[in-house]
């Protein structure tokens, strides 16, 4: 008898949540948008700095997840150009890194994020990570 595997479980903590998807790859950026809407999250999803940045005022994020090399600029920078404007503001967006690097991933690069995760994520546990910081961020 075949049995199918449990599929393991999803945080339902991002019904409604708003999360910017800053991500240059429209595969993969168009694979994160259907990820968090299918577990009720409200998604922008973004192919460069520039549009992050005009999308933050319009869409208030409540968590970015960010990939760190984007064609004018690095995630990084949106990292720090986003804690930087919370600190006039006094809220705090949780950010997540996602990278394609192949080699290890260098603890001082993640400066500005809460979290990082290699390409491709284990989306389950993307989500997991996400519903926690947001969780964590809440007054």
């Amino acid at each position: 008898m075949h049995t199918q595997p449990t599929p393991r479980p999803i945080e339902p903590s991002l019904l409604g949540r708003r999360i910017l998807v800053v991500e240059d790859h429209p595969d993969s950026r168009d694979l994160l948008t259907t990820s968090f809407r299918l577990v009720g999250a409200r998604v922008l999803a973004v192919g460069s700095l520039a549009e992050a940045q005009r999308g933050v005022d319009r869409f208030r994020p409540e968590l970015v997840v960010c990939d760190l090399k984007l064609p004018d600029g690095t995630g990084l920078d949106f990292a720090v150009w986003l804690r930087a404007r919370a600190k006039g503001q006094g809220r705090d967006t949780p950010c997540i890194a996602l990278t394609g690097f192949e080699q290890h991933f260098p603890p001082d690069r993640a400066i500005g994020f809460d979290a990082y995760m290699r390409k491709p994520a284990d989306l389950a546990k993307l989500c997991n990570v996400a519903a926690a910081l947001i969780g964590r961020a809440q007054p």
